[in-house]
């Protein structure tokens, strides 16, 4: 009689796994629950399969290293499977099968498909340091209605060996696979027992023909394995047309097989991933699959196995088979085989998948022995007794004692003096005796009638001391019995819910057995409810001690309490809401502080930087003591007054240097921003006087040359640049940074807007009156708030956008894409105008808002919005930047052929450059135009006769210029820098 252990694993409806035992040897129902990250192992399988290969030399697949992790998963799947109750069951059932002289067969029911995809045959013990597989049988079971009984085999063991190697797949050198295999059953087939039959080059058509000519027992596949996703089912490969793979399906294949009359009992699949299923449906395998189909068991492979491995394997499994052994026994003893590999792990490369109750499926006849020639007669009594003498201690030291009586009763007749079979008769009446009360005893305790089996276990020793394990087994049915009443009197405190007294008896049982302790959870429950009364009573203290804080306005000490609540109850009442709310309120408790401290020392602008870190937490509490108002309007003060100071010593040093056209703009400027500023008038008169002196010299040919003058700096590396109408502040795109900054004259940061683009194209363009500013977004263009840096509208646009630009009156957007140009709506951004283009590089409006022109690959395109017709095109190609004047009669291009283009009236005028025009920029009147160029240079051209003005020289490629809304500046942007220019 087979000594088993079968555990199922199930799936309780909470999603977690249970492990019980349906059936033990030596009695007994318990279960425990299986804790185990299943995902983790499922990740792990193709680590574990490279190692198991590494182990073992040349495979069909490639792999590294040793058996660490191979110990280690079976380590964890040991600790899961046999925890608790469970452990207690199979350490029994293994003293069981030891007394019995057995082995213990370990049968897995999986009823969740992802836990076939596990290596349970790695299951380690650590106690016995050893791998469970290597020492007993291990099955892998799938339910069935119906078993057939063991069929009688008349020797040999017929097989069918199926080889298949189509083209295009890893080829297969069949006939070593053939020789090999002969060579490893040579012994078996001399002897009669095994029968091989080869099929090479298998196709569906041959295979169906060679399984009508049966009878087979066995059908043996050397070939190709996958899974198909698609399908969820496992594959094999035949040769198909061409000799190119036919990839059966596993239940395809099932259906074939069960054209063999008898069907095939066994089936052999010696190729990668047939023991492979999917998550969804881990019983879809080839193996899994045909024993579904009827085929009463299937050794198949788990991992991708090496040719040597594969042939031990057959070697130990096909000679075990054929000694009459069932197949589990035969799929340990193929294990084994594998094992003379040196440092080997491919024996846990085998599965076995058995249908029911199937474990002997082939009846063999007894192996006949030649008969043996009786030993002569002796005539004389004392060697007859002295035989009967022999035999009755050889049959009382095997636990025979009942023969051994019968025995020296019949020497006792030849001899009845013979005083050792006397003394012996009576040592083995004692033991016939203490056999009967023993098993009785172990009956009795296999029933759990613990004072019954004390009793039997007692009388024994009286008589027999030493009787095999009975002292143990006394004291075990004691410590049973002991555990017995405690777990009794432990249900019995539960019901009158005395947790603590149940915890109390646990620790009791503790001592005795550590896996007894918690009969039906009632000790897990106690530990809970004692945990969870103790937890809530310290939370509500806590709970209390929090609130009272919080009402007394107490900040650290509340969020303080609250968080001790969070690290023990995550969602205990409202303490995360009350912790978060007290949390910011500290926070804004110290933000208010500061922001009052700078207030005092007049640090506006830290003022205002602390307001922002307040409106994050709460924006009704940005302006304590209206604190943040005064300091926005005393920077916005200070801007204008040092831009007024900075304007007057510009037209001072412009009066100085005699250039007297800067000077009146300056004036002209402040006088339009600040009416009288200091003596700015009087000095506007004396510089227009000598204008007009000069004026007069240079129409007589004695016009001084103009000279660029450094007004500032702003260290800024910068991609595109902007000039609000105000004329108080710059807007930089900057360089590999995703951010707009706004300066004001000083070079101070006004604003910083964080942006989603830190790479070219750069694109910046602000509204006329100055409040919003257009650039490069996330999926679009965004515009954002000139004043906050607030997003308000997004423009959601497919392509990465290369160009922007308001219409003169900021009612319209016009976009440019790599394959468009577009215009939209600026309040609504609807899109109200599209033209498909070449690579867009630039976009500007028409002073009167009307046209729309295009600056692209192709060349330059001028559209009237009003029908949507192009007007205007010329294809010089490759320009990279367009600027309409503000008197809607010149158009200026930038150009990658070195030189800017001025276009009048259908007149084209080419201003050289020594490198490509990176950007053009017309100032207010339109009487002169700058340009800047990657030669490091930007210039200026008077529009009227085109010819330049001046040149100023740059350290680096000029990648923006810009006028100041009245003309008297020039700002030019680099990589490095900004900066501002004069002229006199």
């Amino acid at each position: 009689m087979t000594t088993t252990l079968e555990l199922q694993i199930c799936q309780l409806p909470s999603g977690e796994y249970e492990v019980r035992v349906v059936k033990a040897a030596a009695g007994g129902e318990a279960r425990a629950p299986l804790s185990l990250d299943v995902g983790e192992l499922l990740r792990q399988r193709p680590t574990l399969q490279d190692k198991v290969l590494a182990s073992s030399g040349a495979v069909r697949r490639i792999v590294p290293e040793s058996e660490q992790l191979v110990q280690q998963v079976g380590r964890q799947l040991f600790d899961a499977l046999f925890d608790g109750p469970v452990w207690g069951s199979y350490r029994e059932n293994l003293s069981v099968a030891r007394e019995r002289q057995d082995r213990l067969q370990i049968v897995l029911r999986l009823d969740s498909p992802e836990l076939t995809l596990l290596p349970w045959e790695t299951l380690f013990d650590p106690q016995q340091n050893t791998y469970i597989c290597r020492h007993e049988p291990m099955v892998r079971h799938l339910f069935a209605s119906q078993t057939p009984d063991s069929l009688p085999v008349e020797p040999p063991l017929r097989i069918l060996v199926v080889i298949a190697s189509p083209r295009k797949l890893p080829s297969l050198d069949t006939d070593a696979e053939r020789e090999r295999l002969e060579n490893a059953l040579a012994a078996e087939r001399r002897a009669g027992r095994v029968e091989l039959v080869w099929l090479t080059d298998a196709n569906w058509d041959t295979l169906h023909l060679s399984l009508m000519d049966g009878p087979w027992h066995v059908v043996h596949f050397i070939g190709h394995g996958d899974y198909d996703d698609t399908s969820e089912e496992g594959l094999i490969a035949l040769v198909g047309e061409g000799g190119t793979a036919h990839m059966v399906h596993a239940s395809a294949l099932a259906t074939l097989l069960g054209e063999a009359v008898p069907a095939p009992r066994l089936v052999v699949l010696n190729s990668c991933s047939s023991a492979q299923g999917e998550g969804r449906d881990g019983f879809s395998s080839v193996g899994a699959a045909l024993v579904y189909g009827g085929i009463s068991a299937v050794a198949a492979m788990q991992f991708a196995v090496t040719d040597q491995a594969s042939v031990r394997f057959a070697q130990g499994f096909y000679t075990a088979l054929a000694h009459g052994r069932s197949v589990d026994d035969a799929v340990k003893s193929g294990r084994i085989s594998i094992l003379g590999m040196s440092h080997s792990l491919e024996w846990i490369t085998p599965v076995l998948y058995v249908r029911g109750e199937a474990g002997l499926l082939f009846t063999m006849p007894k192996s006949s022995k030649p008969p043996t020639q009786p030993p002569p007669r002796d005539s004389q009594h004392s060697a007859q007794a002295r035989k009967l003498y022999v035999n009755s201690r050889a049959e009382l030291r095997i636990g025979n004692p009942d023969k051994a009586v019968e025995l020296l009763d019949e020497l006792l007749s030849l001899n009845p003096n013979h005083s050792d079979a006397i003394m012996l008769r009576t040592q083995a009446a004692d033991q016939a005796q203490a056999l009967e009360l023993y098993d009785r005893a172990v009956e009795a305790e296999k029933a759990g009638q613990w004072s019954e089996a004390i009793d039997s276990y007692e009388q024994i020793l009286q008589k027999v001391p030493e009787y095999r394990d009975v002292l143990a087994r006394r004291d075990r049915c004691r410590d049973r019995e002991r555990i017995q009443d405690l777990q009794d009197e432990l249900r019995h405190h539960a019901e009158a819910q005395r947790w603590q007294t149940v915890l109390e008896v646990s620790e009791e049982l503790d001592q005795i057995d550590p896996t007894t302790t918690d009969p039906d959870g009632l000790t897990t429950r106690a530990r809970q409810v004692v945990a969870q009364a103790a937890q809530a009573a310290q939370l509500e203290v806590l709970y209390t001690s929090a609130r009272a804080a919080e009402q007394s306005e107490n900040w650290a000490t509340a969020v303080d309490s609250y968080a001790q609540i969070l690290r023990n109850d995550p969602q205990y009442r409202d303490a995360l809401s009350r912790h978060n709310h007290c949390r910011d309120q500290q926070r804004m408790e110290h933000l208010r502080d500061e922001l009052r401290h700078h207030a005092d020392a007049q640090r506006w602008q830290s003022v205002l930087d602390v307001s922002e870190e307040l409106s994050q937490i709460d924006p009704t509490s940005t302006d304590p003591d209206g604190l943040t108002t005064r300091a926005r309007r005393e920077l916005i003060q200070a801007a204008q007054a040092a831009q007024l100071e900075d304007l007057y010593d510009s037209a001072r040093a412009a009066e100085h240097s005699k250039d007297w056209a800067t000077a009146i703009a300056r004036y002209d400027e402040l006088t339009s921003v600040a009416g009288e500023y200091r003596d700015s008038t009087l000095r506007r008169s004396r510089c227009l006087e000598r204008l007009t002196h000069a004026e007069r010299l240079s129409d007589s040919g004695d016009a001084p040359p103009v000279h660029p003058t450094k007004a500032g700096e702003i260290a800024a590396p910068c991609g595109a640049l902007a000039w609000a109408s105000s004329g108080w502040s710059i807007a930089v795109n900057l360089l590999t940074d995703p951010r707009i900054r706004l300066y004001d004259m000083a070079g101070d940061e006004r604003l910083n807007i964080k942006t989603s683009n830190k790479w070219a194209p750069y694109v910046l363009a602000f509204s006329p009156d100055g409040t919003r500013l257009a650039s490069q977004g996330r999926k679009g263009a965004t515009v954002w708030d000139a004043d906050t840096g607030g997003s308000v509208l997004q423009l959601l646009i497919r392509q990465r956008v290369t160009a922007a630009a308001f219409s003169w009156d900021g009612s319209l957007i016009a976009t440019g894409t790599y394959d468009s140009a577009c215009v939209w709506d600026a309040e609504t951004g609807e899109e109200l105008f599209r033209t498909e283009q070449r690579a867009v590089k630039a976009v500007t409006f028409s002073p009167d808002g009307s046209r729309l022109v295009v600056a692209d690959q192709l060349g330059l395109h001028v559209w009237r919005l009003s029908t949507a017709l192009k007007i205007f095109e010329d294809r010089r190609g490759f320009l990279g930047a367009v600027a309409y004047s503000p008197d809607g009669k010149r158009v200026a291009t930038g150009s990658t052929d070195n030189k800017a283009h001025l276009w009048t009236s259908g007149q084209v005028e080419e201003l050289a450059h020594d490198g490509p025009v990176t950007s053009v920029a017309f100032d207010p009147s339109g009487t002169r135009l700058a340009t800047g160029s990657e030669d490091h240079s930007a210039r200026i051209w008077d529009t009227a006769d085109a010819h330049l003005i001046c040149k100023i020289l740059h350290d680096d490629p000029v990648n923006s210029v810009a006028f100041s809304p009245y003309g008297t500046r020039l700002a030019t942007g680099t990589r490095n820098t900004v900066t501002l220019w004069t002229f006199r």
